[in-house]
């Protein structure tokens, strides 16, 4: 991606909370008009990366730029442009949720309240209860009709579905797509629920212990890893000179994640080719109990 085509990138983005690391030197390049999924283990440091990148907090070093300018030097330039919906947001607990909405035209130039109004009886959301009183799932989806109908350019959700069933958590993502394609913009969505919601992104941005590890599409990321088994001395013929994810032994059994496309691979008498699910491949690539990444 050239630089030019970025809304928003993050340079050598540092953070750290006494001697626990959070970030190292964290480079994003997110452009507009695309949907991006961040996934991380918890305390991988994902919400400190949507806090700094939405000027809630500041990083130790590295900069951040939203349409070429500074966040620091020029605060407008993302709270102006950039609707984030944290995990933990404390809206006044006494106000009822059709205050709250429509609230929200002062906060996001491009808010739109009848859109607002439409995805409160979509979601069934009683816009004359107080917020207090939400349970969990519906404060869910509150900051979801908010973020959605605020329309900024550039949106974050820190996991939107919490406590949503299976049937909201299908509202949301068919609402998302019908509300990209209607109003394109930069999404960035932070979520566990990677295989539910692998359909929605553009890109898929993998970090671990602070650092990106990966960020590509997600039909890129599956197309250059597969699973191989077989006897493990079989096996391990087939891994020599070979980038492997991860490893497991059951009785003679070895199953081995690897790097390759898939397609290109010869059957071969005693081994067994298969492919990953996204959510599969972030959990080799995150597991911190193997070694991976190895050359054998």
């Amino acid at each position: 991606m050239q630089r030019s085509s970025c809304v928003l990138q993050t340079k050598e983005i540092c953070k750290s909370y006494g001697p626990i690391t959070a970030l190292n030197n964290v480079n994003l390049c997110l452009a507009e008009k695309k949907i991006y999924g961040l996934f991380g283990r918890n305390g991988a440091g994902k919400t400190t990366l949507l806090d700094i990148i939405s000027s809630r907090i500041f990083a130790d070093q590295g900069t951040v730029t939203c349409f070429g300018e500074d966040i620091v030097k020029d605060p407008e330039s993302i709270t102006g442009n950039c609707c984030y919906m944290p995990e933990k947001h404390f809206f006044p607990a006494r106000l009822k949720v059709k205050k709250l909405l429509s609230i929200g035209k002062m906060f996001f130039p491009n808010y739109n309240q009848d859109y607002a109004e439409r995805l409160c009886r979509n979601f069934q959301l009683n816009i004359e209860q107080r917020y207090e009183h939400l349970s969990r799932g519906y404060q869910s989806i509150f900051r979801i009709v908010l973020g959605l109908a605020a329309r900024a350019p550039i949106t974050i959700f820190d996991e939107p579905v919490l406590g949503l069933d299976a049937v909201a958590r299908d509202k949301f993502y068919l609402e998302l797509i019908e509300e990209f394609s209607r109003h394109p913009r930069l999404f960035i969505i932070s979520t566990h629920l990677i295989d539910e919601s692998a359909e929605l992104f553009n890109e898929a941005i993998i970090i671990k212990n602070g650092k990106i590890i990966r960020q590509a599409s997600v039909e890129e990321l599956l197309s250059n890893t597969f699973y191989v088994s077989g006897k493990s001395a079989q096996v391990d013929q087939f891994l020599k000179e070979r980038v492997v994810l991860d490893c497991q032994m059951v009785n003679d059994l070895k199953i081995a994640v690897v790097e390759g496309d898939l397609n290109a691979e010869k059957e071969l008498p005693g081994l067994s080719f298969s492919p990953l699910t996204i959510q599969k491949l972030f959990i080799h690539l995150t597991n911190d109990q193997t070694e991976q990444e190895k050359k054998r």
